[in-house]
């Protein structure tokens, strides 16, 4: 019985974190849209590149939340076989996207072909990006319940972020089926 109940428990959390990120990935445009246009701004290329940074990892996001919510729902003990090639292609992807922002901001003033003009606002979409990426990447960001905050005011650290730990994990159980 109280198996069965953590077991709801942990599905009702991955299903929130699965939907919430599906939510974002068209409400975040959606507000950024209006404000942009509210505000009439011309120059708006660093904005919408910083979010799509965003939501190309909110969408990996949601690929990881569903793909574990189904290890968990049928009750299986790992991820597919194909996860960590996977996530480790997703990952450098966006270390390449957020690589590519700092270029187009060096390259807008000395060529008459870019037009990167960026702004505090748009760098700070671009500084969002980062922190979205270091929080499903490597260490764990948001802390949005109450066990999350318990485990930081215990250990007076970040966790690893979830798909950080699973990567881990599965790149050793590679290394253990190569060998073997």
């Amino acid at each position: 019985m109280a198996v069965t109940m953590i077991r709801q428990n942990i599905i009702r959390r991955l299903l929130y974190l699965r939907n919430w990120e599906f939510i974002n990935i068209f409400f975040l445009p959606a507000c950024l849209y209006s404000a942009l246009r509210s505000l009439k701004v011309q120059d708006w290329q660093p904005y919408v590149y910083g979010m799509f940074v965003i939501c190309s990892i909110l969408a990996q996001g949601v690929f990881y939340w569903h793909l574990k919510l189904q290890v968990v729902r049928k009750k299986e003990t790992a991820l597919p076989v194909y996860f960590n090639r996977l996530f480790s292609l997703f990952k450098w992807t966006i270390v390449v996207l957020l690589s590519i922002y700092p270029v187009l901001v060096i390259c807008g003033p000395i060529t008459s072909f870019i037009i990167f003009r960026v702004s505090v606002w748009s760098n700070a979409i671009f500084l969002f990006a980062i922190l979205e990426y270091i929080n499903y990447y490597h260490y764990q960001l948001s802390h949005d319940n109450l066990n999350d905050i318990r485990f930081l005011m215990k250990h007076k650290k970040l966790r690893r972020s979830p798909l950080n730990v699973d990567l881990q994990k599965n790149q050793g159980q590679s290394r253990k089926q190569t060998a073997g």
